[in-house]
């Protein structure tokens, strides 16, 4: 992996938790006190943040430094699709669970 890559990585990983959390852009840029195109640039992995603002948007999200470093790995994520596929099979017979799963996957994506 190159640098670029890392950086794209992060920088994407840093926006999945964000909508997750349900953040804007602006309002991250706010907290952690940094012009808004600043943040995007990060965001994009067009740069890489300082240590302090690294910091700050580790606790803005309310996160742990390792939650940003999981980087696409082909072989664990066809592992994890298997597993996924499996475990919903066996949900299967249960609307209820199968309608909040559905529920909760649309919320984040």
């Amino acid at each position: 992996m190159n640098g670029t890559d890392f950086k794209k990585y992060i920088g994407e990983n840093i926006a999945k938790i964000r909508k997750f959390r349900g953040y804007s852009q602006e309002h991250m840029s706010e907290i952690i006190d940094m012009a808004p195109n600043s943040y995007s640039r990060i965001e994009r992995g067009q740069n890489f943040p300082s240590a302090e603002s690294f910091a700050k948007i580790i606790d803005a999200l309310d996160i742990k430094p390792v939650d940003l470093f999981n980087f696409p790995n082909e072989e664990s994520d066809a592992k994890i699709k298997k597993e996924v596929y499996r475990k919903l099979k066996i949900l299967e017979k249960d609307r209820e669970k199968m309608v909040n799963i559905w529920l909760y996957i649309n919320s984040i994506i």
